[in-house]
Formats: C-alpha cells, structure tokens, sequence
C-alpha cells in the first residue's frame, strides 16, 4: 500500500532521491535485474505445434487409427501392404490440420497489425536531468514527469500534482476523470478507485501536471496482476465442440458395434472365411465414420471467418464464429462499448429555461458572447488536428462551442488569459482574467451550487437583473432535474475585472449552465433492439454510479427504473443462489469491479446460459477470457483485454456483434445442413452395403471406394453449402439451446433421403445383375449411383422445407455448389472409364486390368443415370406434400 507512505518512507524503501532521480547507473542495473517495464504475452505456439493439437483432435485419431488397421488388417489377410486407403485418409487428415492452423496463424497477424507502431515514451528525472526513454526501461525508483494528453507508465506514487485528472475508465471502468493530489492518505485500505495520490499504468492523463515516482511496474502493476490472472484461465470448450465431440463419441461407438454385430452374424451363420468377414466389417465401420466431416466444418468456419474480416470482425478461433452465434446473454461494458466515451453537451439552462443543446441559438447578444467565452474561455481543453487533450468535461464544451465561434486556440489568443485561479476540489470553480477588447472580463465556471454563492446578479433577456432567492431555488431544482437524469451540472458566470484579484469570485453575474453526459451510441440503441427481438438479453456493466447507470440504460431501453439495478456491494451481500435469482429482474450491473464481472459471469454459466462479454478495457479482461465469448474493442481496447478476448470489432462498434450472430447462425445452419447430407449419404450405403452383402453374398464395393466418396465427393458436396447467401430471417429465431443436437429437427429429412437413396443404389444392383447378368457391371453400376447420386439431390436439401430450418427463399444460385456437383460427376466417371485409374479403386471386371469402355458399360450408365433421379423426384415429392400438409 503506497497511498500512505510519507515521501521519507518512498525514499527508503525505493532507494531513490525524489529531487533528482535514479541515477543512470542504479537504473541500468535495476533494468537489467528486473527485467522491462512490458507486460507479459502470451506466447504464440509453433505452427508445427498447432498442427499436432490439431491432430490431436478425436476424430482425428479415429481416422488414424482407421487408416493403420486397414493395413494392418491387410497384411494379415494377404501378406500385402496397399497404403492408398491409409495416405488417402492421413492426407485429409493433415488438410484439416493444415486449414486450423492457417486461419489461426492468419488471426495472429491481424491482431498484431492492431497494434500501435509507436514506441511509447515516458519523461523521467535522471541525475537531476530531464530525459525522454522508451517507458519499457522504467525502473522502480525512477522519478517520472505526467504531462496532459499522456499515458501513465507505470503506477506511480504522485509526489507533486497540479489540477491533476486522469482516466482510469481502463482499469476500473469509471467514465468520469478522477482528480488526483500528493497529499497523504491515511487510510489502510482502499480500492483503486479512491487511491487519488496514485496512478496506475495504463490509465490516461486528461488534465494538468504531475511528478510521481515508480512503485510497480510491469507484471507488478495493477495492470500487470490483471494480466497475469488470465495466464491460468481455463479455457472451457465452445458448443460446437461439444456437439462435435457429442457426435464423435455416438458414431465411434455404433461403428464398433456395428463393424461387431456384422462380423458375428457373418460367423454364425456358416461364413468360415473369417479374414473376408473381417475386412468386411472394417469396411462398414469405414462407411459409418464420416472422414470428411472435420474438413467440412473446418472449411465452413474458415469461410464464415473470411466474411467476418469484411464486416470488422478478428476471429482469433475458428469455432468462435459458431459459439457467438449460440450467444443468448451479451454483457456489454459502459463506456467505450454502449457509449461514446465522450462527454457530450445535452441540456442548457440558459435565461432560467432548461433547453436542449440543439435548441439554444446564438443571437450575437451581449448574454450569448458572454457565455460562449465563458464556455471557451475558462477551459484548457485542446482540440487540434483531430487530437483532443484535456478533462472530457472541458473537450465537450469546446466541441459545442465550435458550433458559434473560431477554434478555441484562435479564440484563446486573440482574448489572451492574463491570470487564473485553477480548479480545486474544496471551491468546486475555476476563474480566469481575459483581455475582451479593451477591457478585461473575468469568467468563472463550476458546481452550480456553489457559484451561486458567489452570484449577486444574472442575465435574463440580455438584461442584467437582482439573482433573487426565488431565481436561485428555481436554478437549483433545474439543475436537480438534470442530475437525476445523470447529467454533469457546470455553470458559468462572469463579471468585468476591477483590478482587485482578493474579490476575483465575488459579484459574479450568472450567465446560465450546461448538463453533460457520455451519451449512447446511437447504433448501440438499434443493435440492443436487434438482440431483444432475436432473444438475446444485454446486460450493462459498468464502473459508474447506479443514478448514472440507470439513466443511460433507459436512453438504450435496457431498463425502466432503479429496481432494474444494482451494485457492486450490493452483489457482495449477495451469495451466488441469491445472485441468480436477481437476473430474472436486473440488466444493469453498477460499480462494479473485475471480480464483481467474473462472478456474474460465473452465475449465467451456471444458469446454462451463452455468455458474451465484451469489452475494452484492462478491467474487462478477466470476464472476456471467462466468457463463452469474450469480445474486445480494436481500436480503443488495450493489449491486455485483445489477448483475452475471442474475437476483436475492429470498428468498436457494438452493433458490428449482432452482424457477427447473424454471422454464427447462418454458419451454424450451414454446418448442420452440411453434416445432415453427409450423414444421410453415410447411412445409405452402410444399408446399401449390409443389404446387398446380406441378400447377394457378394461385397458391394470396397473400403477404397468408399473413402473415395467419403473423403473425396461427400467433401467436394458438403464445402460449397458454406457459400450459400445468408438469411437474416434468422435473427428472428430465439437463440438455440447449447445442448442442442446437430439432428434436432433433422431426423425426418435425413432419415427420408437416407432411405430413398438406399433403394436406389440396392435397386441399380439387382437390376443391373439381373439386366447385364454381370456381377462386375452391376457392382460398378451400383458404385456409380452411390457415388454420383448426392450430387444431384444435394440440391433438393437446398429447397426451403430441406433446409434444416425452412427460412431459406430461392435467392441467388450457389454457382459454387453447381460447379462442385458437375466437377463431381466428372471425377465419378473418370476413376471408372479412365485405364489405370479404374484398377486402383478396384473397378476393373474380373480378370482384366482395366475398362475398355465396351457397350454394355455404356448401357450400364444410361441404367444408373436414370436411377440417380430417383431420390430427386421423390424429395421433390415430398415437399409438394409436405407443403400441402402444411397448408
């Protein structure tokens, strides 16, 4: 605790001189045993190591383990060694992989292009000089100069200040500038928030001068202990990767038993080639996994991550774009995120009438050129080349008055200041002396309430009248009226200097006053009503007071009254079962701090809710890395709160989130139409398979044939779905419930396709063998059908009532899908009629090495053409039904 040390103990303790500094060489050795005043980063892993925990993935492994039984299995069957299945299978492994870390590595540099090119630099008092370094050599001891418009190094003791105020709305959320002093606090424990003869690193000076001494730096700042929390974080898993692992987990077991249960009925019922009935049983087991399935999400993701960077969004993960479309509770931050960050002019008591700032009209009266001077001149706020320095109260009234007058800087010099009495904390005002022609005026500004103490008259119709009691009741209920609405009360008067500084503020005359708030985004206002109409609730949180709270969540239609709200230490009272029960009424968390946003977000988890939190600051960061998704601003987000978030709005702007959920629904949808066609495609040929093996006594096609199509076609299919238009009737759907299953809803449609394709590819190989008496034509027939079929009713799952949600309207054409199920049934084709080809995917008639393309292949094929429109016609069908059922 450094806030109550007397400056002989910072002395001791610090081993520094607080007049001139470290000396050079105490400061070299302290940087060189400490190490620099830099905040640890998290470190990237190899690229060669996100491939092996991408292989590591389950699915992954079952396909290796896969791959290595088929030859196993081989060899001892054979004696021979054929790795086509194992390298077709350990290369789409290695692609997904590939695609995981490609996206992740690519999420790496777009978060460092983020960041500032600028070294930053701090002024530090060395051997009784005055030196600007590079703040990452700031040692403790060292004696640093704090200046307006500058970021503070590292959390300094303040041993001199002058109208010292800073932001500290990065670290404890707290919109409003903090005055700061160098007097003694004598208290034993404070939070950060009342330790005003400190500052933190990482918090922003807005007004005046100060000198203050390191304390702590690097991780042992306040910012620094934030920073290092988040090293242990667990990272929990998305719901994607729940239903992933949940689907996974289902189809490894049933392929087991299935791969089993076939090799057990084919022993007991007299089929003794036990080497034959296993490869068999390996085959079907081959047929039940989908291989392809972690390339399609993989490619889909990667797909919607690509649409996301034109919309601002950096995904630094690529399930992350699902888990914000599973999102149902965004607890957003005030300031910055929901609000401007910016005070603004909203109210103005001017001629004893309360107006908005819109309204008030410069009449070029003496009453107005009074109070624009008083509004600009009085003020030490800056704004020049799109750079503002100075207290966000004083910035928000230049930036009104630049609507009547010249720049503040012009304005300042032409009615030069000759003296000022600076604000301080006990008079609440401050005054200055301007030259105004040949006169000189002096202009005061500060708590309403007090100036009128000094006020003995007031402008009234550009008239200077008695400031009676009635009029200053009348003033003060005004002023009242605006405080409760979270306004900042300033009032301004003036008066003519008659050369006696000792009465400066007395018989003032009063000109009016100007209530300031940070005011909503007004897109923030539209993106909240966005997510309450998609069944998304918005939770604020924030540093400030509840008064100041409540009345910006009204302005965004986050809440009607107090009982909407409350307060950290009103949470502190709470146990975490009475906490929950609080959510059904309150969306307005105030003063709250990191650990208070951790615990509710810990509570909504626990209520089975999504939870996105979004953020900017250092005080964020821990809630962003505990969240489902943590959301972190890219332009005024700091470093810290960027590396524990999810995914980055590179435009600040809270509405950019409810385009990412839109964004993760749509992804969502296409991923669960996606495995839906690959399903149904694997359970029709694992039927086809056990029905024709069954009833014929022959094996239909082999293992090679059908990773071919479970690797090869399924995967060329299934990828372009990605490319299909987005529906943004989706927003109108409630949020899904994270247990959902990929097959709610779905099982019928699958089901259906999956049957209507099994009679097909059956149907082709008893007509076949009973039309061409060939076993070889009817099986490259039946393998043709299987093979070529989802290419033609891949687009009947495009229809609305297949979509596996019926949003979808005919729209553009997914050209994409088009050319995917042309090329296809050009690859479908090429393995059977091509020589060579067609002996390494074991389609050769018996006894030749290759087709010579003879007429009844040809037959053959206008026989299996005509089967494949048989699962079309019927799906077709069956939405003409389904929609008249539905009429």
């Amino acid at each position: 605790m450094w806030f109550n040390r007397e400056n002989e103990e910072l002395v001791k303790e610090l081993s520094t001189n607080l007049d001139k500094g470290l000396s050079k060489q105490t400061a070299q050795e302290r940087l060189t045993q400490n190490g620099k005043n830099e905040l640890p980063k998290p470190k990237n892993k190899p690229w060669i190591v996100l491939i092996l925990l991408a292989l590591l993935d389950p699915l992954s492994i079952i396909l290796i383990v896969a791959g290595i039984s088929s030859v196993v299995i081989e060899k001892v069957i054979s004696n021979e060694v054929h790795l086509i299945d194992f390298l077709v299978i350990i290369s789409i492994v290695f692609l997904n992989a590939i695609i995981q870390t490609i996206q992740q590595v690519k999420a790496r540099k777009s978060l460092a292009a983020l960041e500032q090119m600028t070294v930053p630099k701090a002024v530090v008092i060395r051997d009784g000089e005055v030196f600007e370094i590079p703040t990452s050599e700031l040692v403790t001891g060292d004696v640093v100069i704090l200046e307006a418009g500058k970021y503070v190094p590292a959390d300094l003791r303040i041993i001199q200040a002058s109208n010292l105020q800073i932001d500290e709305s990065a670290l404890t959320g707290e919109s409003v500038p903090v005055e700061k002093h160098a007097k003694i606090i004598t208290e034993n424990k404070l939070v950060l928030a009342e330790q005003h003869n400190m500052a933190f690193m990482s918090t922003f000076v807005t007004n005046g001068r100060a000198v203050g001494v390191v304390v702590a730096n690097a991780v042992n700042s306040e910012i620094g202990k934030i920073a290092a929390g988040l090293a242990g974080a667990k990272q929990e898993k998305t719901p994607l990767q729940l239903r992933l692992a949940k689907l996974t987990k289902f189809v490894s077991i049933f392929a087991l038993f299935l791969a089993v249960g076939v090799f057990l009925f084919f022993f007991f019922t007299d089929r003794p080639n036990w080497p034959v009935n296993l490869m068999t049983s390996v085959t079907i087991a081959i047929a039940v996994i989908p291989e392809s399935l972690i390339v399609i999400v993989t490619v889909i993701l990667s797909l919607s991550t690509k649409r996301m960077s034109k919309i601002n969004v950096i995904v630094k993960k690529l399930d992350a774009v699902e888990t914000l479309g599973s999102v149902n509770v965004i607890c957003s931050d005030k300031t910055g995120t929901l609000t401007q960050n910016k005070m603004t002019v909203k109210k103005i008591i001017f001629n004893n009438i309360t107006i908005d700032s819109e309204g008030y009209k410069y009449n070029n009266s003496l009453h107005d050129e009074h109070f624009i001077n008083s509004l600009t001149l009085c003020n030490d706020a800056i704004n020049e080349k799109n750079e503002k320095i100075g207290d966000p109260t004083e910035i928000a009234l230049v930036d009104f008055t630049r609507r009547y007058t010249i720049k503040e800087s012009e304005w300042r010099k032409k009615h030069k200041r000759i003296s000022e009495i600076p604000f301080d904390s006990e008079r609440k005002l401050m005054s200055t002396i301007n030259v105004i022609g040949n006169s000189e005026n002096v202009y005061t500004k500060g708590a309403i309430d007090e100036l009128l103490k000094k006020c003995t008259k007031i402008y009234q119709n550009d008239k200077v009248v008695p400031l009676t009691a009635e009029i200053k009741t009348e003033l003060l209920h005004a002023a009242k009226n605006l405080s409760l609405d979270a306004l900042r009360v300033l009032a301004f008067a003036y008066k003519k200097f008659d050369g006696n500084k000792d009465n400066l503020e007395k018989d003032l005359i009063f000109l009016g006053a100007v209530g300031m708030i940070d005011p909503p985004r007004p897109e923030a206002i539209t993106a909240i009503a966005a997510a309450h109409q998609a069944g998304i609730r918005v939770m604020m949180i924030t540093g400030d007071h509840k008064d100041t709270a409540l009345a910006i969540a009204k302005q965004l239609n986050l809440a009607s009254s107090s009982a909407n709200v409350i307060s950290g230490a009103e949470i502190d009272e709470l146990n975490d079962e009475e906490l929950k029960n609080k959510f059904n009424d309150i969306s307005i968390f105030a003063r709250v701090n990191p650990e208070h946003k951790t615990r509710i977000v810990n509570c909504l988890q626990a209520l089975n809710y999504v939870v996105s939190m979004t953020g900017d600051g250092v005080n964020d960061a821990p809630s962003l890395s505990k969240a489902d998704i943590g959301v972190a601003m890219g332009i005024t987000g700091t470093d810290v709160s960027k590396q524990a978030a999810n995914i980055i709005l590179q435009d600040d702007n809270f509405s950019t989130i409810l385009k990412g959920v839109e964004e993760g629904r749509n992804v969502y949808q296409k991923i669960k139409r996606a495995i839906a066609f690959v399903i149904s495609a694997n359970i029709a040929n694992v039927l086809a398979f056990l029905i024709i093996s069954l009833t014929a006594g022959i094996k239909p096609f082999d293992s090679v044939n059908i990773l071919w199509f479970n690797l090869i076609i399924e995967t060329l299919l299934a990828v372009p779905i990605g490319f299909d238009s987005n529906d943004n009737r989706l927003m109108l759907d409630k949020p899904r419930n994270k247990k959902e299953s990929f097959f709610t809803n779905s099982w019928i449609t699958i089901l259906f396709v999956a049957l209507t394709t099994t009679l097909t590819v059956v149907g082709t190989f008893f007509i076949g063998r009973e039309v061409f008496q060939d076993l070889d034509s009817a099986k490259m027939a039946t393998i043709l059908v299987m093979t070529c079929t989802p290419a033609i009713y891949v687009f009947a799952l495009q229809l609305p009532n297949y979509r596996i949600k019926a949003h979808h309207k005919w729209g553009k054409v997914n050209y994409y899908l088009l050319g995917a199920s042309l090329i296809a049934l050009a690859l479908n084709f090429m393995i059977i009629y091509t020589p060579g080809v067609n002996q390494i995917f074991l389609l050769s008639p018996s006894g030749e090495q290759y087709i010579t393309v003879p007429t009844v292949s040809w037959q053959m094929t206008l026989v299996a053409m005509a089967m494949m429109t048989g699962p079309l016609l019927m799906l077709l069908a069956y939405d003409q039904i389904r929609k008249a059922i539905g009429r």
